[in-house]
C-alpha cells in the first residue's frame, strides 16, 4: 500500500494544493478578524467571546475543506474512474481495491494536514494579536485553547467524512456537479451539528464516530464497485 501511495503522489501537483492552502490561511484569517470586529461594531453578543469565535472559524474551515476535498475527489477518483485513464489504470499490476485506497488515504491525509495548519495558523496569529491590540473584550485561558484544538480535530473529521459521501455520491451518478452539491448540502447538515454538539464535545465525538463507521462502509462499496469495473 505504502508503495502505491507513493506511486500515486507523483501523479498529484502538490504545488498546486500547497498554494491553495496558503490562500485558505489567509481566507479564513480574514473571516476571523471579520468575524471579532463585526461583532464589536453590531454589538452581536454571540461572537464577542472567544470561545464562538473560534467556533466560527472552525465552521468556515468546514465549509472550505469540505469543497476542497470534494474537488480532489472529483480530479483524482471521480474523473479518472470515468474518464480515458481508466484503461491505464486498469493496467497496473496492482490490485484495484488497493488503488483506489491509495488515492482515498491520499487525500484524507492531506486534507486533514492542510485543514490541522490552515485553521490552527489564523487562530494562533489572531490570538497573539488580542493580546497587543485586543478587540474582544474577552480572556483567552488555557482551557479554552484545549477546548479549541478538539473542536479542530473534531472538524477536520466532519471535512473528511464530507468529502468522502460527496465522493461516494458523484461516484455513483458519474457527475461532478453532483459531487460538488452533496459536499455544499452535506456542509449544511455537519456544519449545524458541529454548532449544536460543540458542548459537550462528547456528542460531535459520537456524531463523528457513527459518520466514520458509515464511511467505511461506503468506501467497502465503492472499491467493490471499482474491482467489478470493466474498460469500455
Amino acid at each position: 500500500m505504502l508503495k502505491l501511495i507513493k506511486l500515486e503522489l507523483k501523479h498529484i501537483n502538490l504545488r498546486v494544493y500547497s498554494i491553495t492552502t496558503l490562500i485558505l490561511v489567509g481566507i479564513i484569517l480574514a473571516f476571523t478578524y471579520f468575524v471579532a470586529n463585526a461583532a464589536q461594531v453590531t454589538q452581536e453578543t454571540e461572537f464577542m467571546d472567544y470561545s464562538n469565535i473560534f467556533q466560527f472559524t472552525c465552521i468556515i474551515s468546514i465549509l472550505l475543506f469540505s469543497v476542497l476535498s470534494a474537488t480532489m475527489y472529483i480530479n483524482l477518483i471521480i474523473k479518472e474512474y470515468s474518464g480515458k485513464r481508466l484503461s491505464l489504470l486498469f493496467s497496473y499490476p496492482a490490485d484495484r481495491k488497493k488503488i483506489f485506497m491509495a488515492k482515498v488515504l491520499i487525500i484524507f491525509f492531506l486534507i486533514s494536514i492542510s485543514m490541522m495548519m490552515c485553521t490552527i495558523i489564523p487562530i494562533v496569529i489572531f490570538s497573539i494579536t488580542e493580546s497587543f491590540v485586543p478587540i474582544v473584550s474577552d480572556t483567552i485561558t488555557a482551557k479554552l485553547l484545549f477546548s479549541t484544538f478538539e473542536t479542530i480535530f473534531v472538524s477536520v473529521l466532519f471535512a473528511n467524512i464530507i468529502g468522502i459521501f460527496a465522493m461516494g455520491i458523484g461516484f455513483i451518478k458519474k457527475s461532478v456537479t453532483v459531487t460538488l452539491i452533496s459536499a455544499f448540502i452535506l456542509f449544511g447538515v455537519y456544519g449545524n451539528i458541529a454548532i449544536i454538539t460543540s458542548n459537550p464535545l462528547i456528542s460531535s465525538l459520537c456524531v463523528a464516530g457513527i459518520s466514520l463507521f458509515i464511511t467505511v462502509i461506503v468506501l467497502i462499496i465503492l472499491s467493490n464497485k471499482v474491482n467489478q469495473m470493466e474498460v469500455d
